[in-house]
């Protein structure tokens, strides 16, 4: 999986650093940092567990440095349509309902935001 999105999103992505994978039976356990063109970072955090339940957090910085936002589920926001899946747009200074869950679509997301690119 994490092959096919870095080659999907070369444009984007400079490198993938996995901290930690593992797999039992049908749940998994992924902590990576991807290192974005422009040389900010993304750092991820998916979590499938055996009930199916599922955790994730998605953390997007600068390469300053500079909080840009977090994609996570943690049930925090009750009153968002997209409960509990929400945006701390750490620029702006405010959670916002999303329907971005997972890599692929952060990595969409950002390489529409950005105006980097790897490929020249």
């Amino acid at each position: 999986m994490l092959l096919k999105l870095f080659k999907h999103y070369a444009d984007v992505v400079q490198d993938i650093q996995v901290e930690r994978f593992r797999r039992v039976g049908t749940s998994y356990e992924l902590r990576a940092v991807v290192f974005l063109c422009d040389g900010g970072k993304l750092y991820v955090k998916d979590y499938l567990y055996q009930n199916g339940t599922r955790k994730y957090a998605y953390h997007w910085l600068t390469k300053e440095g500079r909080n840009v936002g977090r994609w996570d589920n943690s049930p925090h926001w009750p009153e968002l349509k997209t409960f509990p899946h929400h945006f701390h747009n750490l620029l702006h200074g405010s959670i916002e309902g999303s329907n971005i869950r997972n890599l692929e679509s952060v990595l969409e997301h950002i390489r529409k935001k950005s105006a980097m690119n790897c490929q020249g």
